[in-house]
C-alpha cells in the first residue's frame, strides 16, 4: 500500500491512504525529503478522518528517531521557527 504523508513528528505522522482501520498496526517505510534517509517504523492507527489517518509510532529505532529529529530541526531552522526541546 502507498500513501502520502502530510505531517511528521517524532511521535508519528498523518497519512493519506486507503484501506486502514482504527487500531490497525502498520509497517512504515519512507524516505525523508532532501536527505533521502530511509526510515522504517511500526505504528498504530490512532485516529481517522475519511482517508487521512493518524499513526503513532510504536517501534522506531534510535537511528530513525535521530534522523527524524534532525530533519524537523533543520526544517524549522529554514522556516525561521524556534527549536523543539530535546527528548
Amino acid at each position: 500500500m502507498r500513501g502520502v504523508t502530510w505531517n511528521l513528528s517524532q511521535g508519528g505522522m498523518q497519512l493519506d491512504a486507503s484501506d486502514l482501520q482504527l487500531r490497525d498496526t502498520v509497517q512504515l517505510s519512507f524516505r525523508l525529503p532532501g536527505s533521502g534517509v530511509a526510515v522504517d517504523a511500526v505504528g498504530a492507527l490512532v485516529w481517522e478522518n475519511e482517508k487521512r489517518h493518524g499513526i503513532q509510532f510504536t517501534n522506531l529505532g534510535a537511528q530513525s528517531q535521530g534522523s527524524i529529529r534532525h530533519y524537523i530541526l533543520e526544517l524549522e531552522r529554514r522556516l525561521g521557527r524556534g527549536t523543539m526541546p530535546n527528548r
